[in-house]
Formats: C-alpha cells, sequence, structure tokens
C-alpha cells in the first residue's frame, strides 16, 4: 500500500514527491560541482557533487521498474521514454550547438576541439558513442547508461522476466567487481566495460529495483535489504576503477557519500523522507532533466568565463547570473517542450501503432 501523502496526481500520470525532491537535489549539487570547477577553492566542499548521477541511477532504476509493472505492451514502454526524453534532450542539443558556434564565432572561445556538424547529428541520436563521436556536452555521457539500462528492462519486460530482473542482473554485477578486482588489466575487462557502459553503474540501477520492491511492500523484506547492501558495496569496489568520481573524491568519501544516497531511499521506501518535500525542491524536480543537460557547456564555458572577462566578479557570474539563467531557461524547455510536445508526440506514436494494430 503506497502512502497517499507521497503520491501526487499530476497529467494523469502518478508522480512521487519525494522522487522529484531528489531529482531537484541531485541537479542542483551536479550544477554546483561543475560550477566549481572554475574555482577550485570550492571544491573542497562542492566536490561530492560529482556522485549526483549516482542518485539519478538509482532513481531510474526505481522508476522503470514501476513504469513497466504499469503497462502491458513493450511499445508502451517505448513511447513513453521517447516521448519523455528526446523533445527535452534534442532542444538540449540544439541550445548547446548554437552556444558553441557562438562562443567560436564571437568571442574565440574553443574549449574544446570544434565539433563538425556530424558530430551534432550524432548526438540527436543519444547514442553518439558507439558512433565513436564525442559528447557535445559533458552531462551527455549518462545518457547512454541511461539508456542501454531501457533496453536490458525493456528486453526483460519483452521476454516476460522483468520479476527475475535482479537474479539475472546480479551475475552481470558481479562479474564487473571481480573484473575490477582480479583482471583489470586483461583485454576482456577493457573491452566489457567499453562496450558496456552501463556495468560501471549497475548496483545503482539495481539497488533502485530492490528498493521498489520495498516500497511496494514486497514479502522478501530482509531479502531484499541484504541484497542492496550487497550492491552498495559492489559499488563500492567498482569505484577505484570506473566510473568519474574517483578523479574528485577519495575512497572513503564515495562510501560516506553513497552511504547517504542508501540511506534517503531507505527514509523514503519507508515513509520518512517527506521533510526533504518543498516547493522548492519540487520545482527544481520538474525541471531537472532540462537543468541537467543544459547547464555546463552554457555556464562553464561560456557565460561565466565571457562575464568574468569583462570584470564580473566569480561568484556574481556563477551565482547571481548563470544560476538563476540556467533555471530560467530549463523552465522554459520543460513548460514548452518537454510537456506539450512529449504529449503530443506521445499522442501521434499511440494513434499510429493503435492504427497499426486494427489494420492487423
Amino acid at each position: 500500500m503506497i502512502a497517499r501523502s507521497s503520491i501526487k496526481k499530476d497529467d494523469s500520470v502518478n508522480r512521487i514527491q519525494e522522487l522529484d525532491s531528489l531529482r531537484g537535489i541531485a541537479a542542483i549539487v551536479v550544477l554546483v560541482f561543475h560550477y566549481s570547477l572554475l574555482q577550485k577553492d570550492l571544491l573542497t566542499f562542492t566536490k561530492f557533487g560529482v556522485t549526483g548521477v549516482d542518485l539519478f541511477f538509482i532513481i531510474s532504476g526505481f522508476v522503470i521498474t514501476m513504469s513497466l509493472e504499469r503497462i502491458q505492451f513493450g511499445y508502451q514502454f517505448i513511447i513513453n521514454r521517447f516521448s519523455r526524453l528526446y523533445p527535452t534532450y534534442w532542444t538540449s542539443v540544439v541550445f548547446t550547438f548554437v552556444i558553441i558556434c557562438i562562443n567560436k564565432s564571437f568571442f574565440g572561445y574553443e574549449p574544446q576541439n570544434t565539433f563538425p556538424i556530424s558530430d551534432f547529428f550524432y548526438n540527436l541520436t543519444m547514442f553518439q558513442y558507439y558512433f565513436g563521436v564525442k559528447d557535445l556536452d559533458g552531462p551527455y555521457w549518462t545518457m547512454i547508461i541511461e539508456m542501454l539500462f531501457y533496453l536490458v528492462m525493456g528486453y526483460l519486460f519483452l521476454t516476460k522476466t522483468l520479476k527475475s530482473a535482479v537474479a539475472i542482473l546480479i551475475p552481470l554485477i558481479l562479474l564487473g567487481t571481480i573484473l575490477t578486482e582480479f583482471h583489470w588489466f586483461q583485454p576482456f575487462s577493457m573491452a566489457y566495460f567499453k562496450n558496456f557502459p552501463l556495468a560501471q553503474s549497475l548496483p545503482l540501477f539495481v539497488s533502485g529495483i530492490l528498493f521498489y520492491r520495498l516500497f511496494t511492500k514486497d514479502k522478501r523484506l530482509l531479502l531484499n535489504i541484504c541484497l542492496i547492501i550487497g550492491c552498495y558495496f559492489l559499488q563500492i569496489l567498482l569505484f577505484t576503477k570506473v566510473g568519474r568520481a574517483n578523479y574528485y573524491i577519495s575512497h572513503p568519501e564515495y562510501k560516506a557519500v553513497l552511504a547517504i544516497y542508501f540511506g534517503l531511499f531507505f527514509l523514503f521506501v519507508f515513509g520518512k523522507l517527506r521533510f526533504i518535500v518543498n516547493r522548492t525542491t519540487l520545482f527544481l524536480g520538474k525541471i531537472s532533466f532540462a537543468l541537467y543537460l543544459i547547464h555546463q557547456y552554457f555556464s562553464i564555458y561560456f557565460l561565466i568565463p565571457n562575464l568574468m572577462k569583462i570584470g564580473v566578479n566569480y561568484y556574481v557570474a556563477a551565482f547571481l547570473i548563470a544560476l538563476p539563467v540556467c533555471i530560467l531557461i530549463a523552465t522554459g524547455i520543460t513548460v514548452f517542450i518537454e510537456k506539450p510536445v512529449g504529449k503530443w508526440i506521445k499522442r501521434i506514436l499511440n494513434r499510429f501503432v493503435d492504427t497499426k494494430i486494427i489494420k492487423q
């Protein structure tokens, strides 16, 4: 039984307010971490924001499991994910590409190698990683990990093995940890993580699945808790070899931060996380996807450096100008693109599929 106070009816979809709030918090800590890259003194306090994506991955494991349990057909999952992600993502890619062009043409600022127009089109696919094309903006690196998780879960749904998702995915996690601990420099190990980047964060996604089980009052309480704790330790083992957080924080620091994230989720599934829900966190959660996608290049390679060139103090440029501007742009994308265009695409695709089914 899901606590009524934790769910809000929004556009005919049940949204869990604690998760929206966690999304908002994760987006902000990632943003502040990226801003601090321009002011190294701040990193002492803000470096932990590099782990914000870990929180996003746990949330995804929870939400995708919940989404799949609420549909009947695989095409519904594809349409829901496509219409939810791509309008915002495409808008963000176009936005960032335009800013890159302006930065180069008018300010002569080129912190990254020039992006050919072909890279722009590859980035629109969200699968540029497998085309050997670099991401147009920093945050995009997580999208291929998310997409692989969707594909894996979608496959389990189609093969009617979703109920066994944890049993199927845990061996992959164990394989990854064995490779990093005992065979890291072997060609197979390198190839495994290169060709299957989801492996570096798979314990986080699986922990999200397990937290969903706790949330829905699965009878295997003790087993699920033990498996969640196992995912925590397995992710810690992966830390030293894969991912990006190890460039900024130590192993003990990562253990502590990840323990906080897992602790927050335990509070959430047992109905004790309402204290983080307020208008600010809900608003940030609503715009979190767009904010996450558009903030990095626009802020730390374009807006903040160019403001500092004309004498604006870093803190003013970053937190009194760049941050509000990013929030404003993300709000615009969410309100005018993500919501209406996503609904329109979803309606068109569902109508198209329904027509095909009727004709058959």
